[in-house]
């Protein structure tokens, strides 16, 4: 079993990703801000799956999505 994972997802986009408790996390409002903000995410890629800073994240379909592969300018 792993352990639980938030992600702090502001305007759209993932800022943080922390492992935590949800109980943990919203008895700390100094600590971790507005609890609103925090999406569970998983490391063994069920439910809306895992994800890392910079990945944004879609309400809709209740998916973290990985940020476009930028190809290398050098090739």
């Amino acid at each position: 079993m792993s352990a639980p994972t938030f992600a702090k997802v502001e305007n759209g986009i993932v800022t943080q990703v922390n492992v935590v408790t949800w109980e943990f996390l919203t008895a700390n409002p100094d600590r971790y801000g507005d609890s609103s903000l925090w999406i569970e995410c998983f490391q063994d890629g069920s439910g809306r799956g895992y994800c890392g800073v910079g990945w944004s994240y879609d309400a809709v379909n209740d998916v973290f999505v990985a940020p476009p592969v930028e190809e290398d300018a050098t090739e």
